[in-house]
């Protein structure tokens, strides 16, 4: 098992999630609440799904151009550049949390959405460099349980944290959080690229773009995250506004049913360390099962006729974005050569990370127009109609080949 063993056996690795928990950690705090501030000075759904937009809007269109430049730059130092910047943003944020508005903490939300559109692809570079080739599934399963035990702690301490001392002392930590990240990674000494010879920066990424693109595998993994990343992923982001909106609970709310996703994700991350459903490079039939029942939980979010149901389906569509993330990830990243990981694995972030803004943004602001359980129900429908689309596309091209 991956817990036990695989890639933990490299001390590297083990140097590398430790630094990587404490980051993640932060991630969600940082997360949480920038959602909770803007639900808390505005009360509008619109604006809380445009700060969640904002912070991940940048990747959309710097994501490809980050991926060039982590095949290119020493990739440790890289690194060390984004975690620092990172944690400087999140510190400035804290010193004026008390005074800042909308404006401002749309400003601190694009700037995390900058440096996040760098830090992925340089981050999804880093870690199968520290391992043996044959280790990187491992990787990729070992990282995405690290993430997602951040992701059912940090949300419900961020609560706690924000209902007993307010935001900025959250924002605080999520910026000394950073600290144990930036003292490993001057130990790391990921593998080497292969030498080359120079290419200009344009004919570099439309080499990336191509090399996608010619891959079947790779095609019909960037449409299952586009759909999925937008509708389910999306849902995951305006839930401030299904907390406190929907059911009037509160800071306290959010961190628990921002808690419900996080653990419907960890169940998915330790069966996917564990080796369940390994992948390899191929999709398998589990994965298209799994981008279906997502849109069901979504629709059952928006649908929830009690606090317990919206905790359940938070929980389910927590697990199907687990499940469908690490194994399309994995299925990328299997074959894929170091030369060429940053470029492809930024596209990847585009469609599972970027495309995240245009639905929370979407569903914000359908919630501002009716209420959140329509905004949802509207997503959840709209996501299993694209998903059934996109399976009769794949089903077509396997039953008459170019």
């Amino acid at each position: 098992m991956v817990i036990a063993g695989g890639a933990f056996r490299d001390r590297q690795f083990r140097l590398f999630f430790g630094g990587v928990f404490f980051a993640v950690q932060a991630i969600w705090i940082q997360r949480v609440t920038l959602g909770w501030l803007a639900w808390e000075r505005t009360g509008s759904a619109r604006v809380v799904g445009l700060v969640a937009a904002l912070s991940l809007v940048p990747t959309l269109f710097a994501g490809p151009f980050f991926g060039v430049l982590a095949d290119r730059v020493d990739i440790r130092a890289a690194s060390l550049v984004t975690n620092g910047l990172m944690a400087l943003v999140l510190a400035v944020l804290a010193m004026v949390a008390g005074h800042v508005g909308p404006v401002g903490l749309g400003v601190a939300a694009l700037a995390i959405g900058v440096i996040s559109a760098a830090h992925h692809p340089i981050r999804m570079s880093l870690g199968p460099r520290l391992v043996a080739t044959d280790m990187v599934q491992h990787v990729v399963s070992a990282t995405a349980l690290n993430f997602n035990i951040a992701r059912l702690v940090a949300p419900v301490l961020a609560g706690w944290i924000i209902a007993t001392a307010g935001g900025g002392t959250a924002l605080w930590i999520a910026a000394v959080c950073y600290l144990p990240m930036l003292a490993v990674l001057p130990t790391l000494r990921p593998r080497a690229l292969s030498p080359r010879a120079p290419s200009p920066f344009l004919q570099d990424l439309k080499e990336g773009i191509a090399y996608a693109l010619r891959a079947p595998l790779i095609r019909q993994a960037l449409l299952i995250t586009l759909v999925f990343a937008t509708t389910a992923r999306g849902a995951l982001e305006v839930l401030p506004v299904l907390a406190d909106g929907g059911f009037g609970r509160g800071a306290a709310g959010l961190g628990f049913l921002t808690g419900a996703a996080g653990a419907g994700a960890l169940v998915a991350a330790v069966m996917k360390a564990g080796g369940v459903g390994a992948v390899g490079a191929r999709i398998p039939r589990a994965v298209w099962a799994a981008s279906f029942i997502g849109q069901l939980a979504v629709l059952g979010m928006g649908l929830a006729p009690a606090w317990s149901f919206a905790l359940a389906a938070t929980a389910l569509t927590g697990f199907c974005a687990t499940w469908c993330g690490v194994s399309l990830q994995s299925a990328i990243q299997t074959d894929l050569p170091d030369g060429m990981r940053g470029r492809v694995m930024s596209l990847w972030v585009v469609v599972g990370f970027g495309t995240v803004a245009i639905g929370s943004l979407g569903i914000g602001s359908l919630s501002d127009l009716t209420d959140v359980g329509t905004g949802l129900t509207i997503a959840g429908l709209f996501g299993a109609a694209a998903m059934g689309l996109v399976l009769l596309g794949v089903q077509a091209r396997a039953n008459h080949p170019m």
